[in-house]
């Protein structure tokens, strides 16, 4: 099973069961653990709940150390149009 399926399994499964719902929103480390999710050590997921029908997060990641190191040209394929390149 490929990780787009055990994805899928996942927020399934929390769309339907209210007690998986909890768990995974508690415990996101170990429940997608056990849908062989691959889970970097010192990573720690926290699953939240779009209830703001429409919006989206950005999470920015830490800016490397020591500064300067990485340019924005280094993240996007087309750093002038604002699009990522995600």
């Amino acid at each position: 099973m490929s990780n787009k399926d055990n994805w899928r399994q996942i927020i399934t499964k929390a769309w339907a069961d209210p007690a998986f719902k909890a768990d995974l929103l508690a415990n996101p480390n170990a429940v997608l653990a056990q849908y062989h999710i691959t889970i970097p050590d010192g990573v720690t997921f926290v699953v939240v709940e779009d209830q703001l029908k429409g919006k989206r997060y950005l999470v920015l990641p830490p800016e490397p150390s020591p500064a300067g190191d990485l340019h924005v040209d280094d993240f996007g394929r087309n750093s002038g149009s604002g699009d990522p390149g995600f």
